[in-house]
């Protein structure tokens, strides 16, 4: 009979390890450096992604992870502090970072000013005790453009005022 509970016992605590929660790091502030996450002007000079329209959401195997869309900390940075993938404690995971400009769109599947940056990291968790959280090493933060398009009335007034210029040319 103590075979027994002692078999199930060590099954439980095996199985127990095994499908520990694999956890990481979700911030582009990695080591204390800072991945800048910047948004192109009309004019192309680069500013931060501002605070206030900055958002961010994690996606692994096709789902969102953790608590869903996260704000910014600061104008480009971004940190949800530690986000778990069940039962994948020391694996080697793919991690899609989304980010995107909330001015553009509310989600990411409707905003226009999108980055989305596929990241493979080691998840910590595994262990007694525990590892760490795994930085998101990787992520390179990167650029995020704006694409602005010209109103249908700034074109006519170009088109209005070329048309003039051929007129007075052919005139001459």
């Amino acid at each position: 009979m103590k075979k027994t509970l002692f078999a199930l016992a060590a099954g439980a605590v095996v199985f127990g390890a095994s499908a520990a929660d694999g956890t990481f790091a979700a911030s582009n502030i990695i080591g204390g450096v800072r991945e800048y996450i910047y948004l192109s002007d009309i004019d192309r000079t680069l500013t931060k992604l501002p605070k206030e329209r900055g958002a961010v959401q994690f996606v692994y195997n096709g789902a969102v992870v953790g608590a869903g869309t996260y704000g910014f900390l600061a104008a480009g940075t971004f940190s949800a502090g530690t986000i778990s993938i069940p039962g994948q404690a020391g694996n080697s995971v793919a991690i899609t970072v989304d980010v995107w400009d909330k001015a553009s769109g509310a989600t990411f599947d409707i905003a226009t000013a999108t980055l989305s940056q596929t990241v493979t990291i080691t998840l910590g968790g595994a262990g007694s005790p525990p590892v760490t959280a795994a930085p998101l090493t990787g992520y390179t933060g990167g650029i995020m453009y704006t694409i602005y398009t010209p109103e249908p009335s700034t074109l006519a007034l170009a088109a209005f005022g070329l048309g003039g210029l051929l007129f007075v040319i052919r005139r001459k």
